[in-house]
């Protein structure tokens, strides 16, 4: 029920964001480019980087992860959460944008648990052929354990599957739970890719990301980023608009 309200909060604002004129998004780059990811933060000790760390997935020998510390928010949960923007993956064809996927670990037990309460999600927002927000879709996990798990609607369904928000046209519905990404691409068929972030919740979990694959590169270290911007995000919250997802679809005070 949290995690509907806390959605709900955000449909609300980006329906205050649009209002009037499409949103401005300032990421800067289009899909023509290799793809390459910054960290944000909203503040509150919310943190990301690249940690040296010999624990990573099964098979993954590079001894480097991705951390995303988060803190508690209550009771508005606006700040304390931290995330990964993806850049040059803005105008792709909904039809053409591959799936994505990636590995997550929660080492602490966590309240909740194994509830996810939906953190963390890999978002993926869309447009219309005008250039205004057309809605999005999110994978998450329902459940997991503090063990490294991959997080992919192609070997995980149901557990690992896509939600539809802000999107009314059947089938998809305002809110629409359990889809694969074959569902995702129908519900926006006709719309190109706005953003691509993933993000948590300010709820105190520590998260450890590896081998994240979007628009079919996949990120297990530093050097997977090219010319990319590896600076670490946090304790204070990101103000350069460049680094941040559209404010619109991120917690608000």
């Amino acid at each position: 029920m949290f995690r509907v309200l806390l959605r709900l909060s955000l449909v609300l604002a980006g329906a205050t964001a649009l209002v009037g004129a499409a949103p401005t998004v300032s990421l800067g780059s289009n899909g023509n480019a290799p793809t390459t990811l910054s960290f944000f933060s909203g503040g509150n000790g919310g943190h990301a980087d690249w940690l040296a760390t010999a624990d990573q997935p099964p098979g993954d020998t590079d001894n480097q992860a991705i951390r995303l510390v988060t803190t508690n928010g209550a009771p508005t949960f606006a700040h304390g959460y931290a995330g990964i923007l993806f850049h040059h993956v803005t105008g792709i064809p909904a039809a053409e944008f591959p799936d994505s996927s990636f590995w997550n670990k929660t080492p602490d037990p966590y309240p909740g648990e194994p509830s996810t309460l939906g953190t963390l999600r890999l978002v993926v927002a869309f447009q219309n052929a005008a250039g205004q927000y057309d809605g999005y879709a999110d994978l998450r996990e329902v459940t997991r354990g503090n063990g490294w798990e991959k997080v992919s609607d192609q070997t995980d369904y149901p557990n690992s599957a896509w939600d539809v928000m802000n999107k009314p046209t059947p089938p998809c519905r305002p809110f629409a739970y359990g889809f694969t990404w074959t569902d995702v691409q129908t519900c926006f068929a006709g719309d190109t890719t706005l953003a691509v972030y993933l993000t948590t919740d300010a709820y105190g979990i520590y998260h450890l990301i590896d081998d994240i694959n979007v628009n079919g590169k996949t990120f297990s270290s530093a050097s997977d980023n090219g010319n990319g911007n590896n600076d670490p995000a946090g304790p204070d919250a990101t103000t350069d608009p460049s680094l941040l997802p559209p404010l619109f679809l991120l917690p608000t005070p």
